[in-house]
């Protein structure tokens, strides 16, 4: 355990060094408040149309964040790190989840400071926030867990510039798993259903969302995360690192 938190540390904090991901996030902090000129334009509607630019705008701080993971493994393998590291009594199972709890924890840290830059950006021009745009954002910050091991498997599978493009194609049909539920081996069998995760509808209106269906939907990420690690792991430990 020692090990993969070493990772994951290592991970994090050197991602979390970067000044200009506090750049970015200010960013995004900064379009979302852009929304509060849109009452005009939005029919009287800038308060929901902010609500939901926030949660658009952290779902795609949340994709960028685990398809970043798609270059960690290549950019390690390419420097002989990964061999480095491997050569210890560290096992390549421990490097990988090292890897994806470092990645999971950056996102969260993200995710996290966006919704707290929005609620205060929605606190000072309307009222408190609702709970229901929490419950949103939370449910946002639980689908890094899906969407990291996604990217997870794809880079022990392909080279790193097309583990990038096609975990991003994934991930985007993934959000779109109700529409393909007509085509056969799609819906719920290959392509996971993230859309699971997606609120913005009951989060924005303010509908009544069950704490039991956002515990039993983050269950079912943390076992697709275990599954598609575990499926990463075996394809690992037959890749050959030099």
């Amino acid at each position: 355990m020692s090990e993969i938190m070493a990772i994951a540390s290592s991970t994090w904090r050197r991602i979390l060094r970067m000044k200009s991901v506090y750049f970015l996030i200010l960013c995004t902090i900064i379009l979302i408040a852009c929304a509060y000129n849109y009452d005009v334009l939005s029919i009287g509607r800038h308060k929901e149309l902010m609500m939901n630019v926030s949660l658009f705008l952290n779902t795609i701080a949340a994709v960028i964040v685990a398809i970043s993971l798609t270059f960690e493994l290549p950019k390690d393998i390419k420097s002989g790190v990964a061999s480095t590291l491997l050569s210890k009594p560290l096992g390549r199972t421990q490097y990988l989840i090292g890897k994806l709890v470092g990645t999971i924890i950056t996102g969260v840290i993200i995710c996290a400071l966006i919704t707290v830059g929005f609620s205060f950006v929605f606190n000072t021009f309307f009222e408190k926030t609702p709970i229901s745009m929490i419950q949103g954002h939370i449910m946002i910050i639980a689908s890094l867990l899906p969407m990291c091991a996604i990217a997870l498997l794809f880079s022990v599978l392909l080279p790193e510039s097309i583990a990038a493009i096609v975990a991003a194609i994934i991930i985007a049909l993934s959000f779109s798993a109700t529409k393909l539920s007509a085509i056969k081996y799609i819906y719920g069998g290959i392509i996971p259903d993230l859309n699971l995760f997606d609120l913005r509808g009951e989060a924005v209106w303010g509908a009544n969302i069950s704490v039991t269906y956002m515990l039993l939907t983050i269950v079912w990420g943390i076992v697709f995360c275990v599954f598609a690690s575990t499926l990463a792991s075996l394809i690992f430990g037959y890749k050959d690192l030099k």
